[in-house]
Parts: structure tokens; sequence; C-alpha cells
């Protein structure tokens, strides 16, 4: 059942009676899951509708709504299912102890994927939950493969739930579900020929499986105890960034993230290629489209004699890029004292050079002091919260650097920062 936690008074369902405390008991015949089934049904315009008031009586209506109406309701929030793997790459294990403590939370959850895009192996579904996604077509799902090899996805995920993947790719492909995957690859059990094997498995299934990112293990200094995991070398991000952009020639399907090209040495590829960005959360294309869009933006001002100094924050790996955007920004504001300072990962470790892993304590230790503007990433902070991965938060930098601001994901709002 679904517990009312807010009835809108111009909602379809206020004429029902319905209040905070409400529940519903079932949607077109089925008995209510969680908050999917609201949605798949409050899409519809007529369906049948057991509900419960706060007394406890049952009551049935048949619900006839003008297109596009809602119901109006609101619920309480959506308990995660757990993850049932050991993944032998699974960052929460390589966490470090001193963070939020949402972050050490594994969840792998199907309903979470199609509503917020987090990546799902599915080893935890049941024949229940793969008829339900493909009844109310939950979708698009954001699936990790890995390896199409079931031996090898085994010994990654650590878990034989993971054999029935194929199947339910197959099965949802064959429904009309739309998957986004990724392969987080390590080298030397997931690489090279297996890899090339899961891409063209995967192609099979396109349009269904509408992209697929390949991006590199992600490997932290708090690895005790752990499966002995190496960092991608160079080599073997040539060679698979090679064998992707081969595959991927005229096909608009597969991608390397920018990491791996960053651990390549190799120039980005340029815009178009990218297509329509579906893998860009995923770190794909991502500085491309920074500098892309900065272009554009710098474009669109006339040339200013203010002069300020500004510290632009970042990681180690996209500092080469930022100073590209800030030589161009510079065209344009040309006394303005720009620094770009790539902060060292002394939480996770130095091999972490991410931006989006940077913790506010590791500013606060290196940033130079002085400057009249500081700009960090949006990433770096919690969604809809100005607060770090190690729980310090944007005003106890402020306080102690000065003004910091937010640039948002693309750029978009950074030559408005600067020129305000």
């Amino acid at each position: 059942m679904l517990k009312v936690v807010k009835a809108d008074k111009n909602g379809y369902a206020a004429r029902l009676g319905f209040k905070e405390g409400y529940r519903i008991i079932s949607l077109g015949g089925h008995a209510v899951k969680d908050v999917l089934d609201y949605l798949y049904y409050d899409a519809e315009d007529s369906f049948e509708m057991e509900y419960e008031n706060k007394r406890g009586d049952r009551k049935r209506a048949v619900v006839n709504k003008a297109p596009g109406q809602s119901l109006g309701l609101e619920f309480d929030d959506v308990i995660p299912m757990r993850c049932k793997n050991k993944c032998k790459f699974c960052f929460v294990d390589q966490l470090p102890r001193g963070m939020r403590e949402t972050l050490y939370v594994k969840d792998d959850d199907y309903r979470l994927s199609c509503i917020c895009g987090n990546y799902v192996t599915l080893t935890n579904l049941t024949e229940e939950d793969v008829e339900r996604i493909i009844r109310l077509k939950i979708s698009p799902l954001y699936i990790s493969v890995h390896a199409w090899d079931p031996d090898t996805r085994k010994f990654l995920v650590t878990n034989p739930g993971t054999l029935k993947l194929n199947s339910y790719i197959e099965r949802f492909a064959e429904n009309g579900i739309i998957m986004h995957t990724q392969i987080v690859m390590c080298e030397g059990i997931n690489d090279g020929k297996i890899l090339e094997e899961t891409v063209k498995k995967l192609y099979e299934f396109f349009p269904a499986v509408r992209s697929l990112a390949v991006v590199p293990v992600g490997l932290t200094a708090h690895r005790e105890g752990l499966y002995p995991l190496k960092p991608i070398t160079p080599e073997c991000a040539c060679a698979t960034i090679d064998f992707v952009e081969a595959f991927n020639r005229g096909r608009d399907f597969c991608w390397c993230s920018d990491e791996l090209y960053i651990k390549a040495g190799r120039p980005l590829p340029d815009d178009e290629y990218y297509g329509e960005y579906f893998q860009i959360e995923n770190g794909v294309g991502l500085v491309r489209k920074f500098l892309s869009v900065v272009e554009k933006s710098v474009a669109a001002v006339t040339r200013t004699d203010k002069r300020f100094k500004v510290v632009m924050l970042t990681g180690k790996s996209f500092a080469p890029f930022l100073s590209q955007a800030a030589a161009l920004i510079k065209e344009k504001i040309p006394f303005a004292d720009i620094t770009v300072f790539p902060v060292e990962n002394n939480f996770f470790g130095p091999q972490i050079t991410v931006s989006g892993l940077i913790t506010g304590g590791d500013i606060l230790k290196q940033a130079p002091r002085g400057a009249d503007l500081y700009t960090v990433p949006s990433n770096m902070l919690k969604e809809f919260e100005d607060v770090f991965l190690d729980g310090v938060t944007l005003k106890e930098v402020e306080k102690s650097l000065g003004r910091v601001e937010k640039v948002m994901p693309f750029g978009e709002n950074l030559m408005d920062l600067l020129l305000k």
C-alpha cells in the first residue's frame, strides 16, 4: 500500500475526499507496491482504484480523469532495495570513514534506476519484478553489464543472481524496455576480447539497448582486504578506445568515458561524436560539452576591462581542460587574474583525480587565499544541498576562503559569475 502524505486540493483524488493518511491498496486491479504503480496509472485516464481512509474503511472508485489530469497525491519515500552483491570494484567498500552516512548505503533498485538514472545489476530481481517492469513499461533502465560472459560477470559481482541478466536483457528488449548500459572495465578481467564480445552482443539488442559506456574502474587508497585490482594502464586505455571508436563508427551506440581518454593521453572527440550525449551523466562527453558551452557563452559577451582575482578549484584530471576554458575567458576579460587550481585528493588517495570526489577538507587545506572569488563545480556537492562528501559545508569553506560560487555541470553560468 501507498500512504498519502499530501493531497493537492486541485487534484482528481480530492474529489474522492483524499487526505493525508489515506492509503492506496490497488490500481487497475493490481496490488500497489510502490510509487511506480501510482505514476503509471496517474498517466492513464480511466482505471479502478481501491483505497482506505484514515478509519481503515476500504472503498472502491472508478477514476475517469481528463487527459493529463493528475490524482495529485504525494507519498512516503521509496525504501530502496539493498544490494546483494560483493563486487570486486565496489566503490562503497573503498570509502574511508568520516563521510556522510548515506554514502555507505548500497542500493541496487530498478525503481531508482528508472527514476534517477542509477546503474543497477538486477541480481535481486524476482520473476514478479521482471513481469512488473514489462507490464508497467518501467523504462529506461540503467544496467551495469560489465561482461556478457556470465562466468566473468559472476566473478566480478560475486552473486549467482547475475547469471540471469542476459535473459532479462533479451526479455526487456522484446517488450520495448529501453536500456542504457555500462561496463566498468577492470584490466585483465573484462577488457580485451571479453569487452569486445560484450559490446557486440549488446548491440544485437539495439535500439532497445540504446547506449553503452565503457568506464575505467575507480580505485581509492582504501582497499585493505579487497581483491587486488590494478589501475587501467595507458596501453589498455588506448586499445579500448581504438576498438570502441572503430565499432561505433556509423552506429552512435557506445563510447569510452572521458577518463579513459585522459588515461590514454588521447585528445577528446569532437562534439558531434557524442550524438545525443546519452551517457553524459556517466562521464562520457562531459568535458567536450563543458568546453563547447563555455566557448559559446564567451562568444556572446563583449570585452570588459574588469579587474579581479579568481581561483577555479577542480580535480587534477579536469584542470587542463578548465585551463583551456580560462584562456578563452581571458580573451574577453584580459585584466582578470584567473588561476585554475587542481586540488590533490588526499581523502581518497592521489590516484583519484576527478573533481566530483574532491572533499571540502582537502580544499580548506590546499586552496590559495586572497582571491575575490572561488568557483567549485556543482558535482563536488550533494545534489540540492551545499555539502561536500566529507560533510564539510560550502558555508564553512566560505568562512575560510571568502566568496565561493557553484559552476553548473556544463559551465552554463560561468561567465555570469565572473561578470557579476
